[in-house]
């Protein structure tokens, strides 16, 4: 599948909550160490917190007034908060036995507990970089297309939104409708297999 980066969109296009819906059911599947399933997404929708967003982006204007929504995705500092939750659901559910969930969250608690915090964030920055791209490939199938932002100041997002410093922002998308042209647009410059893959 290509990945299509779009950066400019329809204006005005409002994406329906059924739409949304079905994105969120579908990336719950991401895989994720110890199906601990550390992120959370902030959509950010409205006219009045896309103008706020504007305070933290480095360009990326167009971006911004065209799209949809931009969709941050932060990663929760406290991965095992929902360790029990999640655990009970797997035991109600059959999956495991609970000798096998008792097992499971004592390794949980060893290997946070003891974690320092690079190698928590390092952790995260896979996790939330798998998710955003399940999250664009289930836009993509529902016809919509997205573009990743780099330039913003992702250290002052928790102070402007009010959003809790265990979230981590990590990833920002802009998402929304492509414009439709008749102009025939080249497909963008790729390496060649051999550039980047050696079989040892």
């Amino acid at each position: 599948m290509n990945i299509e980066t779009i950066r400019c969109f329809k204006k005005q296009h409002k994406i329906p909550k059924y739409i949304w819906t079905k994105i969120f059911k579908e990336i719950r599947y991401t895989p994720s160490s110890f199906n601990l399933q550390p992120w959370f997404f902030f959509v950010i929708e409205s006219e009045f917190n896309k103008n706020k967003l504007k305070e933290c982006l480095i360009g990326n204007k167009v971006q911004l007034e065209t799209s949809s929504a931009m969709v941050l995705l932060c990663g929760n500092m406290n991965k095992i908060d929902l360790s029990e939750k999640i655990y009970n659901s797997r035991l109600e559910n059959k999956e495991i036995t609970i000798d096998q969930k008792k097992f499971i969250l004592e390794q949980i608690r060893k290997q946070y507990n003891f974690l320092d915090q690079n190698s928590l964030k390092n952790e995260l920055f896979l996790e939330l970089g798998i998710i955003s791209l399940h999250f664009i490939i289930a836009s993509q199938d529902l016809g919509y297309n997205c573009c990743y932002i780099g330039g913003c100041h992702f250290n002052k997002l928790n102070n402007l939104f009010n959003i809790p410093f265990n979230y981590l922002p990590i990833i920002l998308i802009a998402i929304g409708k492509k414009v439709e042209s008749e102009e025939i647009v080249k497909k963008s410059f790729k390496l060649e297999p051999e550039d980047f893959v050696k079989f040892l």
